[in-house]
């Protein structure tokens, strides 16, 4: 799998973890793979490493969103760093990622 494929497939990923509001490109977008075809923000995927930024929803454990975006992320043979980005802080009112229902359409 080329870079850039594998890195949408780990933002798409990292998408789907409830604790994750989004992937984040970090300060000036620097976390981001470039390929011929595009761009994708938020991976940066390297033959020496994958690095993941996210974007949290509060309230959250550093500990536990950066071992579910490795999990997610899944790079055998290369380390996954995770950078905590941004914090998601839900209105007052709003539930918080625990509370959540889902809704199936």
């Amino acid at each position: 799998m080329n870079p850039l494929e594998e890195a949408r497939r780990i933002a798409a990923a990292v998408r789907e973890l409830p604790e994750v509001a989004d992937v984040h490109g970090g300060e000036f977008g620097r976390v981001a793979t470039l390929g011929a075809g595009g761009r994708v923000g938020g991976v940066r995927v390297t033959d020496e490493d994958v690095t993941v930024g996210v974007t949290v929803r509060a309230p959250f454990s550093a500990g536990d969103v950066a071992a579910a975006v490795r999990a997610a992320a899944t790079s055998p043979g290369r380390p996954v760093h995770v950078l905590i980005a941004d914090v998601e802080v839900p209105a007052a009112g709003e539930p918080g990622p625990e509370n959540r229902k889902e809704t199936v359409s």
